[in-house]
Order: structure tokens, then sequence, then C-alpha cells
């Protein structure tokens, strides 16, 4: 296992065990937290289903030249192991477990599939990405579309922008509180993100 896939099964299992040792009604409780969240991405993939899906799938998927799965460059938060093992059945984490344990010689992200991304609820920064042809071709040459783009973009930030309290900031303090570990715990150990909590008020500060 390569380091990229040990990483990413360290974050899994951590949300996974500590989910697994969870009252269902705290486990309900933490679903229930998400839904706002759940609904910004359910707009985002409308809006992306609506304008972009054709051309990303023209572009990347059916040539497999994909410039937003390339190989162990997929940036995850721990809050999105944490979101998506809530929202997902056990079948479809155990398949994300049974792929990290194969060593990835394709050349893209390891959690790319046959039939697309493998996660129920993909890491907000695919989500999120577009590239240079998807911006130049359609956000830039469509200015309904880019005002609309702009506003995801903001509510993004909603989520993942620690200036005030916000949900991924909180996911992990939660998971850390009952001893869960991980890399991609970054509201807690990135020198940039804990700048910026310091400097709004934010949030607890760990070095």
């Amino acid at each position: 296992m390569g380091e990229y896939n040990q990483d990413q099964w360290i974050s899994l299992q951590a949300v996974r065990g500590t989910c697994d040792a969870l009252a269902a009604s705290e486990v309900e409780r933490l679903k229930e937290g998400c839904l706002d969240y759940l609904r910004f991405r359910a707009g985002l993939d409308r809006f992306q289903d609506e304008l972009i899906a054709a051309a990303c799938r023209t572009i990347c998927f059916d040539t497999g030249m994909s410039a937003c799965c390339g190989f162990e460059s997929i940036f995850t938060f721990f809050a999105d192991h944490v979101v998506n093992t809530l929202f997902s059945e056990r079948r479809e984490t155990d398949a994300l477990f049974s792929v990290l344990r194969r060593a990835n010689r394709t050349g893209r992200c390891v959690y790319l599939g046959n039939g697309g991304c493998m996660w129920r609820i993909r890491p907000i920064s695919c989500a999120m990405f577009f590239c240079d042809k998807i911006k130049e071709g359609i956000l830039r040459a469509d200015p309904e579309t880019a005002e609309r783009w702009s506003a995801l973009q903001a509510m993004e930030k909603e989520f993942t922008w620690p200036v005030k309290p916000v949900l991924f900031d909180d996911l992990e303090k939660y998971f850390l509180g009952l001893g869960a570990k991980s890399p991609h715990m970054y509201f807690h150990q990135s020198p940039g993100l804990l700048r910026l909590k310091k400097k709004s008020g934010t949030g607890d500060f760990r070095a």
C-alpha cells in the first residue's frame, strides 16, 4: 500500500471505527447536522448536470485524459470522509477499503471506477474543480453561468472556510474529541488554516 492509499485508509478507518462505536441516536444527530451541506451539494450537482457534465465527459472521461482525477492528486478533508461514511451503505465503504488495499497502477485516482467516482458524496475539492477548458469554454463564455458558479463558490465557503464556525471544522473537532486521528485533519493541523482561525477568533488552535 502506497503512502497516499495508506493515508486514505487511516482516515476512512478512523471515521468508520468511531461511527461504529456511537449510539444510533448520535449518528442520526451527526447526519442531521450535515443536511444543509447536503442541500448545497444537491444544488451543485444540479448545476453540473445541467451545464457542465456533458462537456466533462467529452473532454476527459471518454478520452481517459481526466485532469480532475489524476493519480494520487485528489485532496480530501477529514470531514469529506465523515460525510461520505455517514450517508453511504456499508458495502460502499467496504468497496473503498477494498480498492485501497491494491497498488494503484492505473495512472488515475484510486477511487475512479468504471462508473465514475466510487464515493457516494465525493470530496468537495473534486466537486468544485473545473479544468481550464471548462473555465474558458463555459464559465467565462456565459456570464449567467459564471454568476451561478460564483454563488456556489460562496456557499461552499459557508461549510469549509473557518473564519466562523463551519461544518468541516466542527466535524473534525468532534472526532478529535473521541480520539480519532487522521493525516487529513487540516483544520487542526494545517499552519495556514490555523493562522486563519486564530486571526478570525474561531475554534481551538492545535499545532
